[in-house]
């Protein structure tokens, strides 16, 4: 596995000049293939956007890399289209209400690319296509944040897409959905609260073998709510069970259901039913 921190490391290994040191645009024609080898496994320091219109099933692909995540080089082809590396310092200096780290498709798998519409092709070559050219053809203290105004209108348009396909994959979104409640249900009862700790998106994510991110926005398309918020409300209804039908403590309660402090349970539980467990537990033992 290759680690490289930054762009121009990258632009180093691939024999080519650095314009500037946070951020970096190129046509793959003009990179070429040296030195890509076929299943090379890489980890960025940095985000990258990659824009390839000779995808083997004919349709435009957008794909989107985060600092840390690995991708591999799949093959050593000749690609077409545009490549994009962009540090996170640059979003920060330029645009201090926005960040680049807010748009979560970063962080899906590799594979999980963008198919683009003939509609959506052209919006992006135009964007794509502008960004180049303020890049190469201008030099003023106005081209960088132009350039980030593009990739800005890149990201947006990027999540309205994947937005629209989360709606179109009903079936699979339905499944996802399914499989997770399924494995929340099942969560406390397989070993009944022992040595459990408190169930997260990461736990589930794992078990469905898809990222946190992925998942969070499919519950989020399919319920409307959050991969968190549904976690928080099961665990507070496994809590209510508990307060009526045990004698145990708040805080042993609270240390079945993997919470570290009581103090914390305590503030989820009021902030869900604006009772304390106590108070709780009271409200229902008078009925």
């Amino acid at each position: 596995m290759k680690y490289i921190e930054n762009i121009k490391d990258l632009n180093i290994y691939y024999e080519q000049n650095s314009k500037h040191q946070l951020i970096d645009i190129r046509k793959y024609s003009d990179i070429g293939t040296l030195k890509t080898i076929e299943n090379e496994q890489f980890v960025l320091g940095f985000y990258k956007i990659s824009y390839i219109t000779n995808n083997n099933n004919s349709n435009k692909i957008l794909h989107f890399v985060e600092p840390g995540q690995s991708y591999i080089n799949t093959s050593t082809s000749q690609k077409k289209g545009y490549q994009i590396l962009i540090h996170q310092n640059i979003f920060d200096e330029y645009f201090t209400e926005k960040s680049i780290i807010k748009y979560n498709f970063f962080s899906y798998y590799v594979t999980d690319f963008l198919n683009l519409s003939d509609k959506e092709e052209n919006t992006i070559d135009f964007l794509m296509q502008q960004a180049w050219n303020e890049f190469y053809n201008k030099n003023d203290n106005f081209s960088i944040p132009i350039i980030l105004s593009y990739i800005s209108a890149l990201l947006n348009l990027s999540e309205r897409f994947y937005s629209q396909r989360f709606k179109v994959k009903k079936t699979m979104c339905n499944h996802i959905s399914n499989e997770f409640f399924k494995q929340l249900r099942t969560y406390y009862t397989n070993s009944k609260y022992e040595d459990k700790k408190q169930p997260s998106l990461f736990f589930f994510a794992d078990k469905l073998n898809v990222t946190p991110n992925y998942l969070s926005d499919t519950l989020k398309h399919h319920t409307g709510f959050s991969a968190l918020n549904i976690i928080h409300d099961y665990i507070i209804n496994e809590a209510k069970k508990l307060l009526r039908t045990s004698n145990q403590s708040v805080s042993q309660i609270s240390e079945l259901l993997g919470f570290e402090y009581p103090n914390y349970f305590s503030r989820l539980f009021k902030k869900k039913t604006t009772y304390t467990p106590s108070e709780f537990r009271k409200s229902v033992k008078s009925i």
